[in-house]
Parts: structure tokens; sequence; C-alpha cells
């Protein structure tokens, strides 16, 4: 919130409310001679005390002792520790400690600022839905559902509305920024059931509890903290900590642990390890246990609950677009209010030193974000430290990933684990299930195989609509039609069909995901917490009551797959050479400039009139295939235009340049020789003709070099007749040498339509900056183009902060993933960020 300067007098830092030449540029974290250890300074030199106090600051991976840069680190993994770069005449240093009673001191009329407006959030907004019940029965009595007028404003509107109270006593419904401009009370009727202080064990959770207890009675929220089975043992040291302390000062404090029924580790192995993409383990074992805890007694049907969270809107970009309260941020029937959400490190830290919060010592080693001891989300940086902090608790999942890459037979593990593949596992690599469901046909009838189902078949139909079934035959009811069911057993498959269900592909895709629920369910909760009216229950067994069930979907929505385990070990990402497009001839034709040019200025009559001067039977059939993989007409026979080649026809005149790099970003994924040219062609590489006609040969043994040649000619003519070979692809070196280099002026246009063309690919539209740049990668805006990864980061942060955002980039606190909207097909998106 606040602006930063070094402290030099104290060895700390002073908060400024305005920026100075000597302002930070990033909020700068505790150093502790716990992190020192780790790094071996005292055995470089340096001489330090073990004090409670810290002894430095650190800005990422840069440290300051009093102000001065004194030494940086590189490097550092799960397996091999960090290199410490001293600075030159800061070999050996005789450090003090900071004195945090005079930091405080000089901190402290900023600080009393910063936790009084908290405490006051959180008192306000405590007592406003506190008061839900009051309010709820003045709405009734005036026969409104305000909430319900809310929910139709914010849709018809497409912006965040607020009900506010008028001086009258009337209410009335605006934008939120309206009402919070004008300074109007917000009105809440959401009935909450139970208020929570979020606490993880982190720093933050820290504060926010701290927060709660003095603007909260005791009586009035619980802390309710989640024991995935691989936390920090530093956390669960702490928990206990934290619990003595504040039911000695308040005990009517409720604490309480919740746990999932089964261990992680069996669920790895049912399920495969959690990766970036796969990120399986915070819905089974945090969030379903949690909400598990919170169901209203005596029912199966969720709680509505208000959580004070520990949200920073510094920790990544992604955090510093939520609103300070957020009904259904994470789930449909949480509020989740964040009162630090403005907060920076440094002010969480002075606070917890103000207070003589005990600190997780996590942080103390070294550690910028508490999680689990292993977590497909974390840094390289906290992978070494909890490894090399943790290792007992570490080595029980380090072993299994082990045993899990050699199954795959990867040959270097280490490496492998080290540079954090493991972490990007994209489908059910190295893990067996015995159960599989594959769609046969989807028209007219929708058809599964089903092989080895965990649960019946129609186990989770229900939540889709009423049906009967008595074995063999049934029917489905949906939107006001009936649709027939026949199930089938040959050998030991099942077949599963549902007729004439392609006139609705919405059920389709119900019917898909309950399918996959039965198919796959392992009882793992993730669902359940979904159910509004309480009536799917997982355990024993997974069941829903009919009578309960409003066929709302939301069980089945709350996943692409309808199932995080189907999901988990569906084998997605890179195909393997094996799976290779079979090559096109063209004719020796390749995609001409002005052919295109023509073609999007006449397209209606362009196939028509045959005034486009081109030959029947050679050319146009080239042209057409160039068309059909561009994606700018359907087929060679129908030829009708696609929505891309219509959008890109009123594009061209203004931005001809533009719509050739998405020309070429197509063709790099349809056609066969182009996206060869793309996987297999480094930058910066010499090449002839010749040459890549060789090697193409080497991938296509089964042809002949000959028409391998052609290909590969006309490939080279659509470089040199449009301008893609512009693009660096082409760069003529000698006669007959060329080189293919990198092309840095690639439109955010481009880039945007790039990413959601990879996030098709892959089925999955959250990813990291460094999967583009993995050489095993074979599509993304480096593959394209060579676009370089400090220009497309820079591209990354101003296609986040467009106004017409397109996708979310967390490129902060050693985070580099990219988030696309899950509403949003390439098309959508290039036309959003246009705006046409």
């Amino acid at each position: 919130m606040y602006k930063i300067e070094w402290d030099k007098e104290t060895g700390g830092i002073v908060l400024k409310s305005y920026v100075t030449p000597e302002t930070l540029g990033i909020s700068p974290r505790p150093v502790f001679w716990e992190e020192l250890d780790l790094l071996k300074l005292n055995e470089l030199g340096w001489v330090y005390p073990h004090s409670q106090e810290p002894l430095l600051w650190a800005c990422n991976k840069q440290y300051y002792y009093r102000g001065e840069y004194v030494f940086e680190v590189k490097g550092g993994n799960i397996y091999d520790s960090a290199t410490v770069i001293l600075q030159q005449g800061k070999e050996q240093l005789r450090i003090q400690p900071v004195d945090v009673k005079e930091m405080l001191y000089r901190n402290k009329d900023f600080l009393f600022l910063l936790e009084s407006e908290a405490i006051e959030f959180i008192r306000d907004t405590y007592l406003q839905y506190a008061s839900a019940n009051r309010s709820t029965e003045r709405v009734a009595s005036n026969q409104l559902d305000y909430n319900m007028l809310l929910e139709r404003a914010e849709k018809r509107s497409k912006k965040k509305m607020a009900i506010i109270k008028e001086d009258c006593d009337s209410f009335d419904i605006v934008p939120i920024e309206v009402a919070e401009n004008d300074g109007k009370r917000i009105y809440h009727a959401t009935k909450i059931d139970r208020f929570l202080a979020s606490f993880s064990g982190g720093k933050d959770s820290q504060v926010v509890l701290d927060l709660c207890t003095r603007a909260i009675p005791s009586t009035d929220f619980d802390v309710i903290y989640s024991d995935t089975g691989y936390e920090l043992p530093t956390s669960l040291d702490l928990y206990k900590q934290v619990q003595n302390h504040y039911t000695s000062l308040y005990p009517d404090l409720k604490f309480s642990i919740a746990r999932n029924h089964a261990s992680v580790l069996s669920y790895w192995d049912k399920i495969g390890t959690p990766s970036d993409t796969h990120r399986w383990c915070c819905s089974v074992m945090k969030t379903a246990p949690l909400y598990r805890m919170l169901k209203i007694e005596g029912t199966n049907k969720q709680a509505r609950v208000l959580t004070f969270d520990g949200v920073r809107a510094e920790e990544s970009t992604k955090r510093s677009k939520y609103s300070r309260i957020g009904k259904g941020v994470k789930h449909n029937t949480v509020i989740n209010a964040s009162p630090i959400l403005e907060w920076n490190t440094s002010e969480i830290f002075l606070y917890i030193f103000k207070y003589d919060i005990p600190i997780n010592n996590a942080y103390r080693n070294g550690m910028t974000r508490v999680g689990c001891v292993l977590c497909p989300f974390s840094s390289e940086w906290n992978d070494m430290i909890s490894n090399f902090r943790f290792k007992k608790n570490v080595t029980p999942f380090t072993s299994r990933i082990e045993s899990i890459v050699r199954k795959m037979g990867v040959k270097d593990t280490e490496i492998y684990i080290k540079t954090g593949n493991w972490k990007r596992r994209a489908g059910g690599q190295g893990v067996h299930s015995i159960s599989s469901s594959t769609v046969i046909s989807s028209k007219p009838h929708l058809k599964f195989k089903i092989i080895h189902p965990q649960k019946d078949c129609l186990r989770f139909l229900s939540a889709v609509g009423k049906y009967t079934f008595d074995g063999s035959f049934g029917e489905l009811q949906y939107s006001g039609n009936i649709y027939k069911i026949t199930l089938e057993q040959q050998n030991d498959a099942y077949i599963l069909t549902f007729e004439n269900t392609y006139v609705s592909p919405t059920l389709q895709g119900l019917i898909k995901r309950a399918i996959n629920k039965a198919v796959y369910c392992i009882n793992c909760e993730a669902c359940e917490v979904e159910c509004p009216t309480g009536a799917l229950k997982i355990l024993p067994d997974a069941q829903i009551n009919d009578k309960l069930c409003i066929h709302c979907g939301k069980c089945l929505n709350f996943h692409e797959d309808g199932c995080i385990v189907a999901n988990s070990l569906k084998i997605t990402g890179i195909n393997s050479n094996s799976n290779k497009m079979k090559l096109i001839d063209y004719n020796r034709f390749g995609l001409n400039e002005g052919w295109l040019e023509t073609f999007l200025y006449n397209y209606e009559t362009y196939f028509i009139d045959k005034l486009h001067g081109l030959n029947e039977e050679q050319q146009i059939p080239s042209f057409k295939k160039w068309l059909v993989q561009a994606e700018i007409i359907d087929n060679v026979k129908e030829h009708n235009i696609t929505d891309f080649g219509k959008f890109i026809a009123t594009l061209y005149t203004d931005a001809p340049n533009i719509v050739w790099e998405l020309i070429w970003i197509n063709l790099s994924y349809n056609s066969p020789i182009s996206e060869w040219f793309v996987e297999n062609i480094d930058w910066g590489f010499n090449f002839s003709e010749k040459d890549i006609t060789e090697l193409v040969h080497q991938d296509y043994l089964q042809m002949s070099i000959n028409s391998v040649g052609k290909i590969v000619y006309a490939l080279f003519r659509t470089f040199r007749e449009s301008p893609i070979g512009g693009f660096g692809l082409l760069t003529k070196e000698d006669k007959t040498i060329y080189k293919k280099l990198p092309y840095e002026d690639v439109s955010q246009e481009a880039i945007c339509y790039s990413l959601y063309k990879y996030a098709s690919s892959i089925n999955i539209k959250s990813f990291r900056v460094s999967d583009l740049y993995n050489k095993s990668s074979r599509h993304g805006v480096w593959r394209e183009f060579g676009l370089p990864k400090d220009i497309f980061i820079k591209q990354l942060n101003s296609l986040s902060n467009e106004k017409n955002m397109t996708l979310t980039a967390e490129l902060n606190m050693g985070l580099d993933h990219i988030t696309l909207r899950e509403d949003l097909t390439a098309i959508e998106a290039l036309k959003l960020l246009i705006g046409r």
C-alpha cells in the first residue's frame, strides 16, 4: 500500500506515502540467519549472530544489508544448491541484526493506519452480513428479492452491481463503482451461516487471523486449517502454536483441521502427480475436505460462508484484479473478503514484528511462499529449500515421481525432475488405469465404449435430467424432450447409446461429463461441494438423491470433463512422431499474396465467376488446399468462407501484416509441411532448399524424394510470394542459402491468437511462459516466430492490462503463468481484442 525506502540507521525499511528517488521498485522480505546458513554464508567468511531479528532484506534474489547491495543468488533447484555471488568488497562482513524496535517506532503511524483500516473493513463487513437475517426479513416484507434483481442487472449490464440503501429507506441497484465513488453504503441481503478466518500457515493468513480477533467476537467465527497430507512440518507446528496462543486469549475461538478421508499418495497412484495443468491436489486435498466440514448440521447441504482471507494483489496479476469482497470467487456458496488485499510483503512482516506473532520457520529459511512440501506451482528456489530443510518429508513424493518418470522411459530422471518437467504433466502419462470411456460417435447418436467403469454407468445421469432404466433400455428427459438409452455388453466392454442427441450439443456435453464421472470416480469428493441442494453425496459411495436433485449441472460443469480424475488421466499435449500429419501435395504452388488479396476482396463470387485468372486444373486446387489449411474456407469442395475468413477479409485493407501473421499461425497447425518446418528447423539455422528436402525425406521415407521436393518447393514459394517469408523464416544469406531468424515485431493480435490456438491444441487454458519456450513444445509464438522471451513477457503484460481483457499473465513472485478466458475461442479473443 505504501512506498518503501531503506532505513540504513536501523538496517530496516521505512514506509512513505509518496515516491522519492530512493523508493524501491519491489517490496523486500526480511532475511534471517537460517537462510544465510542454508546459503553457507558462514563458510564464505561472513559473521552474523543467530538472532531472532532479521539480518538483511531480499528483493527477489538480490540481498541488501543496511540499504547496500551485498550479494545475489543464482540457480538452485530441488537437487542442487544455489550459487552465491558476492559483490566486490563484500566477501567478509560482520552483520548486525535489524533494530526492529526502532524500525517499528519509525513506521508506527503508517502501521496504525494500515491495521485500523483493515480492522474497520473486517468489522463493517461482519456487521453487514451478520444482520442478513433481519435484512432478509425486511426484503421479504417488501416482497422483493433484491439478490435476484441484482443478478439480473449484472447479466443485463455485464457489470458488477451493488444494492444500496437511500436516505429515504428505499433501495436501488447501481454499478458498484458508482456506489463506492458516491460513498454509498452497500446493502447485503445474503444470509451467512458461518464466518471463517482463513488460516494456511502462511504469513498473510496469520495477519488476517490476528486482525479478525481484534474486530469480531471470538464466538462468531471459526478457524479451519486444511491439512493436505503434505504440509510443511513448520506449518503444522505453527498451527499448534497459533491455536494455543489464541485459545489462551479467546477460549471460545474454535479451531478445526480438515483432512481428506484418504492419503495424498493414494491419490497420486490413482490420478497421477499433480501438475500445473492438473492441479487436482487443491480441489481434492484442500477444498473438498474443508467444505465437507461446512455442511449445515443435520443435512448434506452446503452452508453459506463468508471467509476473511489473506489474498494480496501484489502476489500475482490475477489477484490484483480481485475485488475486496467477491461472491463465488472459488465456490458459489462462499463470499471472500480480503482485508489486506492492498498490503505489500514488507507491511505484512512489519505487522508480524509489531505484535510478535510467531512466524513460520519456512520463511526464516528463505521460502517466499509457504504451501506444501512439494508443489507444481512452487519455484525452483522453494523446491531447493524444501528438499534441503525438510528432506524427510519431501522424499516420499520425490521417490514416487522418480518411479513414475522411470516407467515413462525417461533416461535421466534427475535432470527431468530438477528442471521441473514433472510439473508439466499434460495427461495420464505414467499412470495405469483399467477404466476408460471412448466416444464412438456423436451423430446422430451419442455412443460410448466403456471398459471397467468405477461406478454404474448411469450413476450420475440424474444430474442431467430425470431418467428411467431397466438394465438395457431407458429414457432420459431433458428440456422437454425424451431421448432413448440403450446399454449392451460386448466382451469386456459396454456400449452405451443416447439416441438422436446430436440436436443438442449442450446435452451431449452434459452426458459426456456424467459418464466420465461414473467411469473414473474414485470418491475424491471434489464435485460434492458444488451441489447446492445436498443431493449429491460421495461417501460412503457416490449417490444422487433424485428427490433433492434439481438437475442444475453444477456437479458436472465445475470441471471441463466433469471429473477431475477423468481430466487428469486423459492423455493430452504433444503428439509423437508416429502421429505426424501426412504430407499434402500442392502441385508446386504456394500461397500467393496476390491470389489471396483478390480472393478476400471477392470471396462471395471468386469461385463462381472464375475471373481470377488462375488455372482451374492446377492452381485453383492448390490454392484451395492452402485456404483450407489457413482456415479461410471450410473444405475444397464446398469452399464456403469461414468465420475466420470473413474476419480477416474486413481486416486486410487496414492491417494486411496482421492477417498474414494469423495465417502463418493457422498453417503451422494445419499444413503438414509448415508444421514440420516450424518444429524441426531451429532459429539461426542455415539451409538450402535441397537441405530441407533431404531433412523432410528422412521423416517421410515412404515417399519418394521427388514428391517431397515438390512439397518443399511449394512451401518456399509461399515464403517468397507472400509476407510470411518476411517474418524471418526465409532470410537470404547467399545465392542458395537461407537462414531462419527470429521475428521481433509480432503484433499483439497475433500473440493473443497464437496463445488461444496453443491452448486449444493441448486442451488446457492455463500454462507457463516456459512451456512455450521449451524445446519439446511444438507450437506457440516461439515456434512460429522466434519471438524473444523478454519481448513476449512485455507483450503479455500489455495484453493482461487491455481493457478488453483476453488473458491474465501472472509474472510476479517467481510465477510465469498465462491463464486464458474459458469462454473465448481463438477467433472470439481476436475479435474482442481488435474490437470488431
